[in-house]
Order: C-alpha cells, then sequence, then structure tokens
C-alpha cells in the first residue's frame, strides 16, 4: 500500500510549466511503423511541453523490440516533426531495451550535448511510471506525466497500470535496476 501511494502521488504531480535543461522522453511499444497508446500519449505530452519550451532539447529514448518495424526513438521523432517540433531540438536513443537503459544511454548524450545532467531534467512518461524514472534517474527532474484518454475503458487500463507499477517498483527497491 505505501509503494502504491508513492506512485499514485509522483504520477499525480505535475511540473509541465516548469522549464528544464533537457527533456528525456520514454519509449514505450510500436506496432510495426504505428506508436502504440500509451507511446502516443507521450508523444503527444512531449509535443506540448516543447511548444511550451521552444528552446529544450529532448533526447527521444527507446530502441527497437519484437514486432517494432522502427525504434521507438524514430517512431517518437517522425511523430513530433510531424507535429511540427523542430527536427534540430530531437536527439534519439536507440539502443535501450528497458527503463534503466533509457535514462543511462539518455545521460550519456545529455554529456555529449553539453548539458550537465545534474542540472534540471524533465521527464516525459506516462503517470503511472514517473516514480520509478524518477527514483532511477536520481538528479533534479521535472515530471511531465502523459494521461491516457478520460474513456471509462482507459480509466479501468489506468487502475491496472498504477497496480501493476507498484509490483515494478517494489521489484526495483529488492533488486535494484
Amino acid at each position: 500500500a505505501a509503494v502504491e501511494i508513492g506512485v499514485i502521488r509522483v504520477g499525480s504531480r505535475n511540473d509541465f510549466d516548469q522549464s528544464a535543461d533537457a527533456v528525456i522522453v520514454l519509449g514505450a511499444g510500436v506496432n510495426g511503423e504505428t506508436p502504440s497508446l500509451i507511446l502516443r500519449s507521450r508523444i503527444n505530452r512531449a509535443a506540448d511541453y516543447l511548444r511550451a519550451h521552444p528552446e529544450t532539447p529532448a533526447i527521444l529514448s527507446g530502441g527497437q523490440g519484437a514486432g517494432e518495424e522502427i525504434s521507438e526513438a524514430e517512431c517518437m521523432r517522425r511523430a513530433l516533426v510531424r507535429r511540427g517540433v523542430d527536427e534540430s531540438r530531437l536527439y534519439p536513443e536507440e539502443r535501450s531495451t528497458s527503463t534503466q537503459e533509457n535514462l543511462r544511454y539518455s545521460r550519456a548524450i545529455l554529456e555529449e550535448l553539453g548539458v550537465d545532467p545534474a542540472r534540471r531534467v524533465a521527464i516525459v512518461t506516462s503517470d503511472f511510471h514517473l516514480c520509478r524514472a524518477r527514483l532511477m534517474w536520481g538528479g533534479d527532474t521535472a515530471a511531465v506525466p502523459a494521461h491516457l484518454p478520460s474513456a471509462l475503458y482507459f480509466q479501468c487500463l489506468t487502475v491496472n497500470y498504477f497496480i501493476r507499477e507498484a509490483f515494478g517498483l517494489a521489484a526495483y527497491f529488492v533488486y535494484g535496476g
């Protein structure tokens, strides 16, 4: 119960209006070349954030898994460019296969760009995933939650994701990254 409270509390936090030195958008599944519902919600939220913060560079983090014709990072890049985000601000990270790798490889890209990872970084991910992602990052982060649509079906799905994430967070505490 205590872990679930943490997941919910952090997932409801929203630092959208706070600027950051960089933003990291965490990937999710791609169906062929089409973003999954969760990835689409993250792309939409990232597009909103990047429009509100036009100078902020974005690391798009996600490799290519089974059933994916392109990497999650490439899928996000294409979608954000279609939404009017300047491609020169987008830095794909296409090697990662887990949240831990997303953050590790994104940190390396930030360092290559001359952005100090210890400075404020915004993380765009699903609301239910924010708590674990922010703990794994370990530094000063702005939370930018992506929510699923508000239809009843998606609300039930969101409850399922929040419950499942509590187990993921507990495993993180027990086994580490």
